[in-house]
């Protein structure tokens, strides 16, 4: 745990920054962090805050400026029932005691995320409320909250290894395309490894106006299309099947939790959390336990040679295995099996390597991460999904967020309708009504730097960033 206080510092002096300077301050694409620091720009234009206009209008606005849409959103779903083992694993009970612990330093670690997590917006990043406003006013009640509805679980079935604007873009071409060949497009995804959109080619299907050169792949496809199908062919309800018992219960308790309370978490649920990988990073680093170390660490050359150096230069061969992904080979290094077999005594050294330790909950830990949320939450007066929101977006500095998913999800919905909209030569007003009422598919605004190209496949060091 010496480490990340180490950071503790530096991360508390960026939020005092933050909140001194958060007008002045961008993001990878130049534009500016904070919802609400596009305002400048605006002038006498803009309304007063507490002004009601048409809803479809706010979309000309920065997210969270109508007051309504900030915080938590109203709760219009109901939670997803988890898998509760007898008994948990040692380092989640140890996990435990010390959050439990007022005075031990990851106490600390959480003040000071979830305050850097504040100036980002961490509360108001799960709030949907305008989209479904915007849905609702274009389709009527019952049609607009049911295609908001379906489109932000989309955006959960789809979140596997994605970037937040990767994934609102995948969920869109998901919706764009009909109910009854979504299944079978994805089908095809999940057995032959093809893009959706090839997919979608081969079998005859057209979704609405997607560029001719644009690649919707994804290392993590295949995932995304199995929960998709498991989603359409109802696997996903949230009520448990009562002819369920034994083994088969406890399988469909522990199907997709993560990408379930993700979904669930855009659709205003106040239990359920989305224990990603940052969020994961985090708790892990800040233990700072051998047993929350990777069993499959992508690491840089440099991060690498480090390993090599503790465990030992011939040592190191029996814990790496290399495989081929997108084309190109990727070495993995079992951290956590170095630790088992005493190789790995001291694991200060990977504390600034967020790569190196586990970023998944085991099975039968989930529901205790999402208990542990429900618990500390309550100390910041936030809901489970904002405490994890705030510590995702906190902590983004030491757990390797990307720079392209800094900002709130409706933040990064705008970008996504700008960047579709200017390929086009639409408003974005223009832009989302084609995407309401048509289904019409977004873009995805890479960094700036040559990181990527629009509407390519990203590279391996996009989809697999390394330590």
């Amino acid at each position: 745990m010496v480490g990340i206080l180490k950071s503790l510092k530096a991360g508390a002096d960026l939020g005092r920054k933050l909140n001194v300077d958060v007008d002045d301050a961008v993001d990878a694409l130049g534009q500016p962090i904070g919802s609400l620091s596009d305002l400048a720009g605006m002038g006498d234009n803009r309304p007063p805050p507490n002004m009601r206009i048409d809803p479809l209008e706010s979309v000309d606005y920065p997210a969270g400026f109508f007051p309504e849409y900030r915080g938590a959103a109203p709760n219009r779903t109901e939670p997803y029932p988890r898998y509760r083992p007898a008994k948990t694993t040692e380092r989640m009970q140890r996990l435990e005691l010390s959050i439990a612990d007022e005075d031990n330093p990851i106490n600390n670690i959480f003040d000071s995320y979830i305050e850097k997590g504040k100036v980002l917006a961490g509360p108001d990043w799960y709030n949907t409320e305008e989209l479904r406003d915007w849905m609702v006013g274009s389709l009527g009640e019952v049609e607009g909250d049911k295609q908001w509805r379906e489109y932000l679980e989309l955006v959960g079935t789809t979140s596997t290894g994605s970037k937040v604007p990767q994934n609102i873009r995948f969920a869109s071409l998901y919706r764009a395309i009909a109910p009854e060949d979504r299944i079978r497009v994805a089908q095809m995804v999940k057995d032959e490894g093809v893009t959706p959109l090839a997919a979608a080619k081969e079998l005859g299907v057209e979704p609405a106006n997607i560029p001719d050169d644009f690649n919707y792949g994804h290392i993590k496809q295949r995932n995304q299309a199995g929960n998709v199908v498991n989603r359409e062919m109802g696997s996903w309800e949230r009520v448990v099947p009562e002819e369920l018992t034994g083994a088969p219960l406890s399988k469909w308790l522990q199907a997709n939790p993560k990408v379930k309370g993700f979904g669930n978490d855009l659709l205003g649920d106040d239990v359920n959390i989305a224990a990603d990988m940052h969020f994961m990073r985090m708790l892990a680093m800040s233990d700072g336990g051998g047993d929350f170390l990777s069993a499959q660490a992508k690491l840089s050359g440099e991060n690498a040679r480090i390993a090599a150096e503790i465990i030992g230069p011939r040592k190191i061969k029996k814990y790496t295995s290399t495989r081929e992904v997108n084309g190109k080979m990727v070495s993995e290094i079992n951290l956590f099996k170095a630790w088992q077999d005493g190789h790995i005594k001291d694991t200060s050294p990977f504390q600034e390597i967020p790569t190196a330790w586990s970023d998944t909950p085991k099975a039968n830990e989930y529901a205790a991460y999402e208990d542990m949320a429900n618990r500390v939450s309550a100390k910041y007066d936030m809901t489970p999904a904002q405490f994890q929101a705030s510590l995702w977006m906190g902590a983004g500095d030491i757990t390797g967020l990307a720079d392209e998913s800094q900002g709130t999800f409706m933040e990064l919905f705008r970008r996504s309708l700008d960047k579709r909209a200017g390929e086009r030569g639409l408003t974005r007003k223009e832009m989302l009504n084609d995407f309401i009422k048509n289904k019409a598919v977004l873009s995805v605004p890479f960094a700036i730097g040559g990181a990527g190209t629009y509407g390519a496949l990203p590279p391996d060091n996009q989809q697999l960033p390394e330590g």
